[in-house]
């Protein structure tokens, strides 16, 4: 049956060979993508009023990633642009992991958030009516039937190759390519090398103001 959603394989394909050609991704990366329920996208104040939960924060003008500067406490960067009506926000830390702000980004939408740094914490996370529907460590992924509320991500839950025991996964598999894949099968958002080396607007919050 033809679902209209793209290959899962060649999807982690793209993002396999976006890391090789980004090294410093490894290190560490969040990439949160909201799909709004009304089907009107976001706009960037809207984003940044659930991003920092009513604390301070500062609208800029599109710079690219490097440009927009390394994070600091009171000047946090996150880059926002927008793929239809889906809102992508991209960071070098863990901001959009937070389920504070995962709440904050669902209400009225569905949030999914990937996130590592370059010591191996991760999570993958999906939100949705303001509430944290699951959250996944990729070294300890458990099965399907830990997380109750999965049958709200069905492209998430056919990943039967990402529920098993870490070790028992194939020596190549790529659980970071294969977290962007399943947001972008999801989402229809894509992460590109030109999405990557563009200018984008981008937000400023006080961390960890925003956190909590």
């Amino acid at each position: 049956m033809n679902t209209g959603k793209p290959p899962i394989t060649g999807l982690r394909e793209h993002y396999r060979h976006l890391r090789t050609s980004h090294p410093w991704l490894d290190e560490a990366m969040c990439w949160t993508v909201v799909v709004p329920d009304s089907g009107r996208a976001f706009n960037l104040d809207e984003i940044a009023v659930r991003l920092s939960g009513g604390t301070p924060y500062q609208l800029h003008e599109p710079a690219s990633f490097t440009a927009a500067g390394p994070p600091t406490e009171d000047a946090y960067p996150v880059l926002v642009d927008w793929c239809g009506t889906a809102a992508m926000l991209l960071e070098i830390d863990y901001l959009g992991s937070v389920p504070s702000v995962l709440q904050r980004l669902s209400q009225g939408a569905r949030a999914y958030s990937a996130w590592w740094n370059v010591n191996l914490h991760n999570r993958l996370s999906f939100a949705a009516g303001g509430e944290l529907i699951l959250a996944i460590d990729a070294f300890f992924p458990g099965t399907s039937e830990d997380y109750p509320g999965i049958g709200q991500w069905p492209e998430l839950q056919a990943m039967t190759d990402f529920f098993v025991e870490f070790e028992e996964r194939d020596e190549d598999y790529d659980w970071i390519a294969a977290w962007l894949a399943v947001i972008e099968q999801t989402t229809g958002a894509r992460l590109t090398s030109e999405w990557l080396e563009q200018a984008h607007p981008y937000i400023t919050v006080r961390m960890p103001d925003a956190a909590r």
